[in-house]
């Protein structure tokens, strides 16, 4: 879900919203979640939730020259509506300035798992030299997806080699030679590649500590999707891998356990739905076992990319191509999942349509040139 704000040039008579915002900064933004095939709202200081294809009449009225007072009240009546639709939604990105989201961020943030804010602290020529880059990458055709997807699952092959073989997290422990830093790609044992080639196809892609400063490790990240082996559980809040599979199980077995996936601990989810913090794990356990067993069966590689925490990381950059690569979010399906994939049952848009345990960057556009970088990191194994 994209949030753009509200600008006051403006046409002069009644319009589609997406059409009465005449200004360079509004038109880039609109190309920018089109061309990502998002679905987005607009953020007016005078109608507050406006759906692009609503008709309304222009104004002068902005958040710039209201009172906190009055922004709050805006606020909470954009939440009233926003919220509801933000229901399986797995990212939202705010392209509004900080009066426009100000009261916003945390309510969003309580139930959605990513919030991202691409334009803060950026001026606005800054902001339109964003856009300028962020539009001028390549479009991708089906028939080059699928030389790319080739590529890939070649390189895929090529790290399985130098690694000596896939490995399992039911096998896995800290004791492992693990890299500091680096990249993993899970494999299904039932879900094949139908286009691409032969072989298992890539269900999940997933990186550590892109925050700066941050200290996370591979081994860190991988053993809280693993769980906890002497329990056979685990912990799907701190794991988004094992909340999908969890909630497409969920689903699958017409289980109702209406703590799954609330709040940041069993503790909140207790509170919120007013009962023991002891009910909500005895009620949860089961289900952290199971998929403790699926995820421990998945193979996986790994791929060690020695860089230092940030948003623009190598790790992250091939993360999010790489995702945005084997994703049918949009477009041809190419290796899709099959007819019986757990996934298909997940109650996120995004891990259906993708076919991916993934809800980020899957309806994103991929830039073939992450391929090289990927290819370099590997031939650099010793």
């Amino acid at each position: 879900m994209y949030l753009l704000s509200c600008v006051s040039r403006k046409r002069d008579r009644p319009s589609p919203a997406k059409d009465l915002y005449s200004s360079d900064w509004f038109q880039k933004a609109r190309a920018y979640v089109e061309r990502n095939n998002g679905r987005w709202r607009i953020l007016s200081a005078e109608y507050g939730l406006v759906d692009p294809e609503a008709v309304i009449a222009p104004y002068e009225r902005t958040l710039n020259t209201m009172g906190i007072a009055d922004r709050r009240l805006w606020a909470a009546r954009v939440l009233s509506e926003l919220l509801p639709l933000l229901k399986g939604v797995d990212r939202v990105v705010i392209l509004a300035g900080e009066r426009y989201r100000e009261f916003l961020v945390e309510e969003i943030r309580s139930v959605v798992p990513e919030i991202q804010i691409p334009l803060e602290g950026l001026r606005i020529g800054k902001q339109l030299a964003w856009f300028k880059c962020e539009l001028s990458q390549p479009a991708t055709t089906a028939v080059g997806r699928l030389d790319d997807l080739k590529r890939f699952y070649r390189a895929m092959i090529t790290l399985e080699d130098r690694l000596g073989g896939t490995r399992t997290l039911a096998e896995c422990s800290g004791k492992h030679d693990w890299p500091t830093r680096g990249i993993y790609f899970f494999f299904e044992h039932s879900e094949e590649r139908s286009d691409s080639g032969t072989g298992p196809r890539v269900v999940r892609v997933g990186t550590h500590g892109l925050k700066a400063g941050s200290r996370t490790t591979l081994w860190k990240r991988l053993s809280q999707h693993q769980g906890v082996q002497k329990s056979g559980g685990g912990n799907h809040r701190g794991s988004i891998f094992r909340l999908l599979i969890g909630q497409a199980l969920l689903a699958r077995n017409d289980q109702g356990i209406p703590t799954w996936g609330i709040g940041n601990s069993p503790g909140a989810a207790a509170e919120r739905h007013s009962i023991d913090r002891e009910a909500v794990n005895a009620s949860e356990h089961p289900i952290e076992r199971e998929v403790s067993k699926i995820l421990g069966a998945m193979p996986f590689l790994w791929l060690d990319v020695p860089d230092e925490p940030g948003p623009d990381s190598l790790r992250g950059v091939i993360e999010r191509n790489a995702i945005a690569l084997l994703s049918n979010y949009e477009g041809d399906s190419l290796d899709g999942p099959s007819a019986n994939w757990l996934g298909g049952s997940s109650n996120r848009e995004t891990v259906r349509r993708s076919g991916l345990w993934n809800s980020n960057h899957v309806d994103e556009t991929y830039d073939p040139s992450f391929l090289d970088l990927l290819e370099q990191q590997i031939d650099a194994l010793v």
